[in-house]
């Protein structure tokens, strides 16, 4: 059997199967044409399992479990870094007025800035502990240098940039 036979004959039920698991037609779609690109790349040894469709159906619900981790994961960084519940002492002063213009950037922004200027990563090691491209990375750096530079200035008009 060739991959296209197998995936004409199983993709609405791997579908179905995916929608009923996740009770969210979007995410379930998502997920099972990501197994079923995983299946593809896999192809020569997949078609000898004893159970093709079950093994899309599972890489999808391990797909799902790893976006709804990773959600959490950056749920709970996004929340850390907007609210921290007991603010830490940082080592060393930071200008209020940095403080305030950084809670007033957008997340992804904030955690750009965190990892690459405040912990020194590369941006490929910040776009891999974000799951983000690198590209990505460069714009929100560049994005949120720019807005806080803009907010700084704007409050404090004798600061050059």
């Amino acid at each position: 059997m060739t991959f296209e036979e197998f995936y004409l004959a199983a993709k609405d039920d791997c579908l179905r199967a995916m929608v009923a698991a996740t009770a969210d037609v979007p995410e379930a779609e998502d997920v099972t044409a990501e197994a079923f690109a995983r299946a593809l790349d896999r192809w020569p040894e997949l078609q000898h399992h004893p159970s093709p469709r079950a093994w899309v159906v599972r890489t999808a619900l391990n797909l799902r479990t790893d976006r709804h981790r990773h959600r959490q994961r950056t749920s709970t960084l996004v929340t850390k870094l907007a609210r921290p519940e007991v603010a830490p002492e940082p080592p060393s002063p930071i200008d209020p007025a940095l403080l305030d213009a950084l809670r007033q950037l957008p997340a992804r922004q904030r955690e750009v800035i965190a990892l690459r200027v405040l912990l020194g990563l590369s941006g490929a090691e910040t776009a891999r502990e974000l799951g983000i491209t690198t590209g990505s990375v460069g714009t929100h750096l560049h994005r949120g240098l720019a807005a806080l530079r803009s907010r700084i200035q704007s409050s404090n008009p004798e600061v050059t940039p």
